[in-house]
């Protein structure tokens, strides 16, 4: 299971759902969820912020 695809079924959200928050057809969202797409991380950012969640950077 893909990043994207625990974040979305966490917040109970189906594949439309969250590609219509994202402003993007159903179709599109599924090729990023499934790995056809490479996801970029200004989308993957913009999915955090559509779920309310963050992303936590840690320093070494």
């Amino acid at each position: 299971m893909t990043d994207i695809k625990i974040i979305r079924k966490s917040k109970g959200l189906t594949q439309k759902e969250l590609a219509d928050l994202l402003g993007m057809k159903q179709q599109q969202y599924q090729r990023y969820e499934s790995g056809k797409n490479e996801i970029s991380l200004k989308l993957f950012i913009k999915i955090l912020d559509v779920c309310h969640m963050k992303i936590k950077i840690i320093k070494k």
